[in-house]
């Protein structure tokens, strides 16, 4: 079977991880500091800090940018709906602005169109690693006096005009999750130019407890996962996720096993180290995602649409996906029973305007129903994507 995604990891990984989490030298425990600064100099920014997820960094931008009860902030309308609670847990308003059809990301024209007296902060997501027009939503900001965060979670390595996403706005922050374009088995970075948020980041992470029992969980998961992927076993998850009945639950149990902890724990040295040693190989491996999605774009009957790559944009292709006419659920489960994994509904992302009880956001209502996630990581083949394109053009 093709994966749709597959971790990334260096040899003898596993085995190196556990060996560095039992070491506690004044080296060792640099290795944090060290991890901040290279991703700081990487990104374009003044300061970063490093916490135990992408979600706890957005948590703390938001109350250093006092963003909190009674005001209002801007997000995607298509984006992932585990955030909303989290964000809402602050008393904040969350109003959802309609996405391009095309890049499936928002636009200036959107958000715009959202802004009102109460609005204190704009949500930019670079969706899949393809950056939006966030020069343009920037600009919009400014002239508003509204914050700006970017969600860079699917982004690390994506740039416009050459320069990095993660750069443009007041506080920025990245995923580390296994599946994430820098693997560290969790965690996340807040990028900021405020060193003032960098700075309280920094002491969150440090007041932690260490999160030793998580890691060696996220470890033995991975293994588990990618074993089973060899083997005609991952058949059986995978069939029912692919069951429109049983698709929530399986869904919410997958994401649980593998994304944000729950916990409060401390990002760890062993992970900076891991995050290290990826990020010296992270443009080798982006070259080779866009050139693996060129082809598989090249290949794709003219029915199947890809997210759109504007001028001056090189994305990172955390996911591909592609727009697909009927039904992609329906199509996803042909493309299982034929052995090519995929991914549909809210699989990939949350029509989060409905689940805020809006119904003015038909783009995004559109781009969920039809959209479809085909295999796309570190390493594919060019005979895998061959195979991906030749079985989805038979299907559509």
């Amino acid at each position: 079977m093709i994966p749709r995604r597959w971790a990334h990891s260096e040899p003898a990984e596993y085995a190196t991880i556990r060996r560095w989490m039992k070491e506690e030298g004044p080296e060792f425990l640099n290795a944090v500091a060290e991890w901040e600064n290279r991703i700081a100099v990487y990104v374009g920014v003044p300061g970063a800090a490093a916490v135990n997820s992408g979600r706890q960094g957005l948590r703390i931008v938001m109350e250093r940018l006092g963003i909190g009860a009674g005001d209002e902030m801007i997000v995607p309308a298509y984006t992932l709906g585990e955030m909303l609670p989290f964000v809402q847990s602050l008393g904040v308003k969350l109003v959802p602005a309609d996405i391009d059809p095309c890049t499936f990301n928002i636009t200036p024209g959107s958000v715009e169109q959202r802004i009102t007296p109460k609005t204190k902060a704009v949500l930019a997501l670079h969706v899949f690693g393809m950056p939006c027009d966030i020069e343009g939503i920037s600009a919009l900001a400014a002239r508003h006096s509204l914050l700006l965060i970017e969600d860079c979670a699917h982004a690390l390595g994506a740039t416009v005009k050459d320069r990095k996403a993660g750069s443009f706005g007041d506080a920025a922050f990245f995923s580390f999750e296994v599946t994430k374009m820098i693997n560290t088995y969790g965690g996340g970075i807040v990028c900021a130019r405020d060193q003032a948020i960098v700075e309280a980041t920094r002491a969150f992470n440090g007041n932690e407890p260490a999160g030793y029992v998580t890691l060696s969980r996220k470890l033995d998961s991975t293994l588990l996962e990618k074993w089973l992927f060899r083997t005609r076993l991952m058949y059986l998850p995978l069939f029912l996720l692919a069951s429109p009945r049983l698709q929530p639950l399986m869904n919410k149990l997958y994401r649980g096993s593998q994304q944000t902890q729950k916990k409060r724990e401390r990002y760890m040295p062993a992970q900076a180290r891991i995050g290290l040693c990826k990020l010296d190989t992270l443009e080798e491996r982006l070259e080779l995602r866009r050139s693996r999605a060129a082809l598989l774009t090249s290949l794709l009957k003219p029915e199947i649409r890809p997210q759109q790559t504007p001028d001056g944009i090189l994305p990172t292709w955390y996911f591909y996906v592609v727009l697909v006419p009927g039904d992609a659920a329906r199509i996803r489960q042909r493309l299982l029973l034929r052995g090519v994994d995929a991914g549909a509904g809210n699989e990939i992302m949350d029509n989060c305007a409905a689940q805020l009880g809006y119904d003015d956001c038909p783009r995004a209502e559109a781009v969920f129903s039809h959209a479809l996630a085909l295999p796309i990581y570190d390493g594919i083949s060019e005979q895998a994507c061959e195979r991906v394109a030749k079985t989805l053009n038979r299907l559509v």
